[in-house]
């Protein structure tokens, strides 16, 4: 073999060029699905993570606080609460420090300006909050998140009727509830706050892919948690420091206020539910 031979033989020829690109093409398009299924999973995971961090934030702040939930405003005079410590994720922010802890890794930030609304979607984060007057309030420093509160979690002071309007005696006081284990504390969510009903609808075959809810579309809350962030359904954190998967479908068999029955949304079930698993 002489010099010239031997350096043409030490590299690649176009088709042995082509056909390598082919076949690593062929491995990216097998293994693409897979890796994005992975991502998928990973993410699922940490937002499971976080959401057991909320039931370490709760069971802290009950430790504190004879096992009761945090206390809601019933008036703007309320003694002893203020507007800002009545949300739970204000009254919540002694107990923990990662802000970043409100997002759901599956979400993102599309830094909208405060004018433009604060509700999210499936996939965008909810806020930001306009800014205080004084600058100072809990939601001036990270008004962003991907997490929703159930409202009628509420250690209401004695003697009122109502809180945040609602019917004081449907709120749950405590975490020593028999049903603590279906009772949903913080989950997935396009908006900071939730009060759920037994007449709530499921979006309809138009609504349930909405990229950003607004909040004059409609006061049915259980539509803004029947979205399909993980597969077919939600993660979310219970009263009984639980965390785990919820199905769409399952969502009005869980136990959201201290009166709430198994029941099935008013408008039935539209037909984009068809292939989520049915709890009846």
């Amino acid at each position: 073999m002489n010099r010239n031979t031997a350096k043409i033989s030490k590299g690649f020829t176009l088709i042995e060029l082509l056909v390598v690109i082919a076949i690593i093409a062929l491995l990216l398009a097998i293994l693409g699905p897979s890796l994005g299924k992975a991502k998928q999973y990973a993410q699922a995971v940490v937002c499971i993570s976080n959401l057991k961090q909320w039931s370490l934030v709760f069971t802290l702040y009950a430790n504190d606080n004879d096992d009761s939930f945090p206390q809601s405003i019933v008036s703007p005079q309320s003694p002893g609460v203020t507007p800002e410590d009545a949300w739970l994720l204000g009254g919540l922010l002694p107990y923990y420090e990662d802000l970043a802890l409100r997002d759901c890794p599956v979400t993102k930030d599309i830094n909208r300006p405060p004018s433009a609304g604060n509700f999210g979607g499936t996939f965008i984060e909810w806020g930001p909050f306009p800014p205080s007057i004084d600058g100072a309030q809990w939601w001036d420093t990270y008004a962003e998140g991907s997490y929703g509160f159930n409202d009628w979690i509420a250690d209401v002071p004695p003697g009122h009727d109502t809180f945040w309007g609602l019917p004081s005696s449907r709120a749950i006081r405590t975490f020593n509830e028999e049903s603590a284990y279906i009772i949903g504390t913080v989950f997935d969510s396009v908006c900071w706050e939730q009060v759920p009903k037994m007449n709530n609808n499921a979006p309809s075959n138009d609504e349930h892919e909405i990229d950003i809810y607004d909040a004059t579309w409609d006061t049915h809350s259980l539509k803004y948690l029947s979205i399909a962030r993980h597969g077919g359904g939600i993660n979310s954190a219970f009263a009984d420091g639980g965390v785990r998967f919820v199905g769409v479908k399952e969502l009005w068999y869980l136990k959201w206020h201290k009166d709430w029955k198994r029941c099935l949304p008013p408008n039935a079930w539209p037909s984009w539910t068809d292939q989520f698993k049915d709890y009846d």
